[in-house]
């Protein structure tokens, strides 16, 4: 099979040859590639390079855009830092305590340089992995976006006391949301990944209101659209499981906090598979080969028919690549 196969025979809960590896892997990808991260960040060929290379290395069965959560608060007008090997930040948040939301620019993808850049690597990823592979564009989910553009510990008191301009700021987001999710399935992608990791530090009631309508509505727009959506919200969402049913993204990405089988108990027979959830510190950095079995054997245990396996969030450039081929030999059936 091949991964595209693979994976959409997975979904369906039909037999696959191999579970699917859907490991995320980012600083993997500079160092793979042969670049440091901020040139891995700022240049798609480099990027796409890197995809393949790890896909083939691997065993990891999906293409990625994933690189920072930066890319649309520079199309908003954000000034940017590039560490040499680090995440891309913010200079000072874009967003002040006047709440003036006046200083946001209403951007075309295709004209801001950041997401541009990552329109090419859709349209590269479908050119060098043909029909073979599922390549996976990426959006911010609106809380994590608010959080870009207002800072995060702001954002969050901002949340807890209702600030007024949220009602204001949520729907401009998704409007530019929406807008880069469509020109990256134009571009060849077969599913939006939507990054919403601020998500997690707030309880039910707060998500019910900020979080849950904007995930909801980005998952149907782009099912609208032909495509498919996988949601990331790394960190403990135990407490949201039962609203993300709602939400109904084709994927969950379940962190390794979260109880894996429960968390796929609670989807069992929905239209969402999860996709977890073993440490990426513990077992793939620093866990012995008789950790990364052990904990890769639960994790298909406690799965169903759909589930997908890979750690709960990036997997760190110190991973030893024992571990990560071990894990891939795990998954074959």
């Amino acid at each position: 099979m091949t991964p595209l196969e693979r994976l959409n025979a997975r979904l369906a809960g039909k037999p696959v040859d191999k579970i699917p590896n859907m490991n995320i892997f980012m600083a993997i990808i500079a160092r793979e590639a042969g670049v440091s991260y901020r040139e891995y960040v700022s240049d798609y060929r480099k990027l796409v390079e890197g995809n393949l290379i790890c896909a083939e290395k691997y065993g990891v069965d999906t293409v990625s855009v994933i690189s920072d959560p930066m890319r649309e608060a520079s199309a908003f007008g954000a000034r940017l830092v590039f560490p040499e090997n680090g995440v891309p930040y913010a200079e000072e948040p874009l967003i002040s305590d006047d709440f003036d939301l006046s200083v946001l620019r209403r951007f075309d993808p295709a004209e801001s340089g950041r997401t541009l850049d990552r329109l090419k690597g859709c349209e590269l990823l479908r050119e060098k992995a043909g029909k073979d592979y599922p390549v996976i564009g990426w959006v911010e989910g609106c809380v994590a976006e608010a959080a870009d553009l207002r800072g995060l510990n702001e954002l969050m008191v901002d949340l807890a006391t209702g600030e007024a301009y949220l009602d204001d700021l949520f729907p401009l987001i998704h409007e530019q949301q929406k807008r880069f999710a469509k020109a990256q399935l134009d571009a060849g992608a077969d599913f939006i990944g939507v990054g919403n990791a601020a998500a997690s530090l707030i309880g039910p009631e707060l998500y019910r209101k900020y979080g849950l309508p904007w995930d909801r509505a980005i998952v149907d727009y782009v099912h609208a659209n032909g495509g498919r959506v996988k949601l990331h919200i790394c960190g403990n969402i135990s407490p949201l499981l039962e609203l993300l049913k709602e939400v109904s993204p084709d994927i969950l990405d379940i962190d390794w906090m979260v109880d894996f089988r429960g968390a796929a108990e609670t989807f069992a027979g929905t239209a969402t598979a999860v996709s977890g959830n073993a440490d990426p510190v513990e077992v793939f950095m620093r866990g012995s080969p008789e950790t990364v079995e052990d904990r890769i054997l639960r994790c298909i245990q406690a799965g169903t028919d759909t589930t997908l396996i890979a750690g709960g969030c990036e997997i760190p450039a110190a991973a030893p690549e024992e571990n990560l081929f071990l894990m891939d030999r795990l998954l074959y059936r």
